[in-house]
């Protein structure tokens, strides 16, 4: 099966504050990979948002490469949490 991804993926725990937009209520939730175009956070079903949800995403500790507030939305849900694609490409981590 093909990668699809445009942005090669680093293994990486970032906590991370997840506000879905038009709500006030963020959740706190931990990425298990990161990439100039997305991220993957784990989540409980419970804070699974639907596909499509919009999202202003915080990394809660400083981390070289990341914006402080980062655009997205939810393009995939499954059993271990959400696949997030970044509205605009950020910096690449993986070099």
């Amino acid at each position: 099966m093909k990668d699809r991804r445009r942005y090669p993926r680093r293994r990486e725990f970032v906590p991370m504050s997840v506000m879905p937009t038009g709500t006030g209520e963020a959740r706190t939730l931990v990425t298990r990979d990161i990439s100039a175009g997305g991220t993957f956070l784990y989540a409980k079903a419970s804070e699974q948002l639907p596909v499509g949800t919009e999202l202003m995403i915080t990394p809660l500790q400083p981390t070289a490469g990341l914006m402080p507030s980062i655009k997205g939305r939810v393009v995939r849900v499954s059993p271990q949490g959400m696949g997030i694609e970044f509205s605009e490409p950020t910096v690449d981590r993986t070099t």
